[in-house]
């Protein structure tokens, strides 16, 4: 049996028994997402390796993989929240706190992200404790009140068992009432190892899931669950296990970002002998291209104060507000659903914003890699393609309106950032030498290089015009428009 030594100067010990942070560190993941062991080193190679495999994930999961996705502009997600007594356990691998904390603290960012996003969406909140199912917050527009309220289940803490079925029983209710035209969407945050039912759930929930059109995706906090995964492949969901924070953070990201839409017709499963009850989800037929009456409210102020709609159960006084362009009653926030009406009630920035989702930024293309074959000179850099001209590098500090707006100007500077993204320098001998070459920098007209090199280029399709990779995620997860693109088109 394999032994690993406890600290410097202790006696080996057997591996399973040792509980420093080298036993998680040694755990990787390669690019078809298996895990592996091995050391890690942060090197060039490696963290160019992990640039590739998040664009291959990326190019999975957007419709910018050169498929035409249809994909739901309006989403109605339930986020189901692990309340149970193993929450407050604490995780080597998701420090620091407990795994309560770290769920608390991500779930606040994704509530923000999710309706930057996905501005003329629907969410809510549902917890599980003690075995029962709560409705925390209910499906509305207003992120502040779900990032209020889910700051409040620090104080509570987890308690007692955790029960998947009721948790999917209340959230799958209120789903099931929901348009037709919109998504209906479950993600679980699961950090328990069992589920405590009160009746089976395969038989009796699931075949109601998929007759409402409801899809179930799992974020695992602990191990994969066989129940989630076999939600997940039924409902059309994801599941996912996470491997640190970081991990944790991309997963409940990922759920930002609308799933393709579903267009095969209803279930014919019904389970057990086929009825639905008014309890039961409200099953729907195949969805269809159709008309959304939507409001464009104005701004209105006065003088004097007047009750305006806060939500549909609380009101308050208030000299401004947006009135609905129908029933002229005012709300508080945009977007929302009038509560008088009933009628949609958004702003043309919210629509602009969900249309990034149907119409994504192309995948840029991996260019190929230059390497140094010569000496390194002034300026003059001969490149794996054999030939001897001249890649002008520029600094950031030399930018002036005289710079050029495009790439063939220099293939070794991003676009973007005019970061160096060619061929790394010559290591020098000794640390004198490197302090020499970086005072230096400034007269032989190369821009100071970040070590260790990443050597990535990345193209546009569009514009030609060649990016870093951290202007290449940028660009494609939060800004979602090519600034060379936008330039040509000026």
């Amino acid at each position: 049996m394999s032994t690993v030594p406890a600290s410097a100067g202790d006696s080996s010990h057997h591996r399973w028994e040792y509980t420093g942070d080298a036993a998680w560190a040694l755990v990787s993941e390669d690019a078809d997402g298996n895990l592996q062991t091995g050391q890690s080193v942060q090197t060039a190679s490696s963290l160019a390796d992990r640039i590739r495999k998040r664009r291959l994930q990326r190019a999975r999961t957007d419709a910018a993989s050169g498929r035409r996705v249809v994909r739901d502009m309006v989403r109605y997600v339930y986020l189901l929240l692990d309340l149970s007594l193993s929450m407050n356990e604490k995780d080597p691998s998701l420090p620091p706190g407990s795994k309560l904390s770290q769920m608390i603290r991500i779930a606040t960012d994704f509530v923000a992200e999710y309706y930057d996003q996905n501005p003329i969406s629907h969410l809510g909140v549902v917890t599980v404790r003690d075995g029962e199912a709560e409705m925390l917050t209910r499906l509305s527009g207003s992120p502040r009140m779900h990032v209020r309220e889910i700051a409040k289940l620090s104080v509570s803490g987890g308690a007692g068992e955790f029960s998947l079925q009721n948790g999917l029983e209340l959230a799958g209710r209120s789903l099931g009432h929901m348009p037709p035209y919109g998504s209906r969407e479950i993600v679980l945050v699961c950090g328990a190892l069992s589920t405590c039912d009160p009746g089976d759930l395969i038989v009796e929930t699931l075949p109601r899931l998929k007759k409402a059109k409801i899809r179930v995706s799992t974020i695992a906090m602990c191990a994969d669950m066989y129940i989630c995964r076999r939600l997940a492949e039924e409902t059309g969901g994801t599941i996912g296990v996470c491997l640190n924070t970081q991990h944790f953070r991309e997963l409940f990201m990922m759920q930002c970002v609308p799933p393709p839409s579903s267009s095969t017709s209803g279930n014919t499963n019904h389970g057990g002998d086929g009825s639905c009850e008014s309890s039961d989800l409200v099953p729907h037929k195949s969805k269809k291209c159709d008309f959304i009456s939507m409001g464009f409210p104005t701004r209105e102020s006065g003088s004097v104060p007047c009750l305006i709609h806060a939500t549909k159960d609380k009101k308050l006084f208030s000299s401004t507000g947006y009135e609905c362009p129908r029933c002229k009653g005012k709300v508080s926030e945009l977007p929302t659903d009038c509560p008088v009406c009933g009628l949609k009630l958004v702003l043309a920035p919210h629509l602009a914003r969900s249309f990034h989702h149907l119409f994504p930024v192309p995948p840029f293309v991996e260019k190929h890699q230059l390497t140094q074959t010569t000496s390194w000179k002034k300026g003059t850099l001969s490149h794996e393609m054999g030939s001897n001209d001249t890649l002008t590098t520029i600094k950031p500090d030399d930018i002036d309106g005289k710079l050029l707006i495009s790439s063939s100007d220099s293939e070794v500077n991003c676009y973007a950032c005019l970061k160096y993204i060619g061929p790394p320098p010559p290591s020098a001998p000794t640390t004198k030498k490197k302090k020499r070459h970086k005072h230096n920098s400034s007269s032989n007209g190369i821009s100071k290089i970040s070590e260790p090199c990443i050597n990535v280029r990345l193209e546009c399709t569009e514009c030609f015009n060649i990016f870093c990779a951290d202007c290449d995620a940028y660009l494609h997860e939060t800004l979602h428009n090519c600034p060379g693109c936008l330039c040509k088109n000026t």
